[in-house]
């Protein structure tokens, strides 16, 4: 009985982590301006949320930064069974509050960084009757990581430097019940990520790895998937920029307890950001993006199906004194995902389908 309740949160967790990541996935941007430019931000290194994207860009502003980023997402699913019957899961609205620091020191070509961040939240419950696997039992999926991420960089060139952090994970629930078994647990498990970071007047270019992390969790261990953004930005003019990031997500060496594996294959995803300053004090910002699928026709699905899916994203950042405010919403809407295992195997085949509504506002201050 265990291993299809895992099953169940099969894309619950994956589709939780592309970046931010959000990644054919619904997650939640941990930083409003990516939010802002449906995560083409591993390039831009303006905001101090840009340290979660890319360790090495903080290194090239001054003095101390900090910000903290809220970001509520709701998201919606549905299940048509190969039998013809038609389910919702009830989804409740996530907050997720995120927190970044930066310094760079006078006297040293070095910064040091950190960031606590909540890169994945979903709490799904799905009806009795949903799935013939569970026993006509409702089904509910609560898991919450959080990404403690300290970090430094040093400014190889005068205008190249390098980034490195670690990533602790510490699961703040990971329960996986139904009215007859469940489970559940917490604990932690460690990462790590590396950024290198190239600007010029009219161009910045960056790339971004973060490792692959094992985490305890519901009596076993789940398997973040390793990571890779690569992306350039160009300013038209001083007002006008845009970018271009493509990301690499390696599911195919994601796990959560008790399963070998997702059954998912590496996805893409691209995405392009654009920001225009109507002047000093304000802002605007627009994006979007194109994830690529990573499950097949024989994967499980069902907290959160696995599809490619198509994101829009808009923006503003607003100049008050001291103070910077951001704003920003997207929308993700997937294509329809059909699973066919052999002789509906664990009663999950049928056709899924999802969205998810994001918004969040970002205070920050440099001193």
């Amino acid at each position: 009985m265990l291993d299809w309740k895992l099953r169940i949160a099969l894309a619950a967790l994956g589709l939780g982590f592309v970046a931010q990541a959000q990644a054919a996935d619904f997650s939640v941007p941990t930083s409003v301006v990516g939010l802002s430019e449906a995560g083409a931000t591993v390039a831009d290194g303006g905001p101090v949320s840009s340290f979660g994207d890319n360790p090495a860009d903080m290194v090239f502003f001054p003095g101390t930064r900090m910000g903290i980023d809220i970001i509520a997402s709701k998201p919606s699913y549905t299940f048509d069974a190969a039998g013809g019957s038609s389910v919702s899961p009830s989804s409740k609205l996530n907050i997720l509050p995120n927190l970044f620091v930066t310094h760079r020191f006078d006297s040293l070509p070095l910064a040091v960084g950190l960031g606590i961040t909540e890169p994945y939240r979903i709490n799904t419950t799905w009806p009795a009757g949903s799935f013939p696997a569970a026993a006509n039992a409702p089904v509910k999926t609560d898991l919450q990581l959080i990404d403690v991420n300290p970090g430094v960089a040093y400014l190889l060139l005068p205008n190249l430097s390098i980034g490195v952090g670690v990533d602790y994970y510490q699961s703040i629930s990971a329960t996986f019940d139904t009215t007859q078994t469940a489970a559940s647990g917490t604990g932690g498990g460690v990462g790590g990520n590396i950024g290198l970071f190239y600007t010029t007047e009219t161009w910045n270019a960056g790339l971004s790895y973060r490792s692959q992390a094992n985490i305890s969790a519901a009596g076993g261990t789940i398997t973040l998937p390793s990571r890779a953004q690569a992306g350039v930005r160009y300013r038209f003019t001083p007002a006008l920029a845009t970018e271009l990031d493509v990301d690499w997500t390696d599911w195919s060496s994601a796990k959560l307890p008790n399963t070998p594996s997702l059954g998912w294959k590496s996805a893409l995803a691209y995405r392009l950001g654009l920001s225009y300053h109507l002047n000093q004090d304000l802002e605007l910002r627009g994006g979007l993006a194109h994830e690529s699928n990573p499950a097949t026709s024989s994967s499980y699905e069902a907290s959160v199906p696995a599809a490619a899916s198509n994101i829009v994203a808009l923006g503003a950042g607003v100049e008050l004194g001291n103070w910077h405010w951001d704003l920003g919403a997207s929308y993700a809407l997937s294509g329809s995902t059909t699973v066919n295992t052999v002789n509906n195997a664990g009663g999950f085949d049928g056709t899924y389908k999802a969205s998810a509504f994001s918004f969040g506002a970002a205070l920050s201050r440099h001193f």
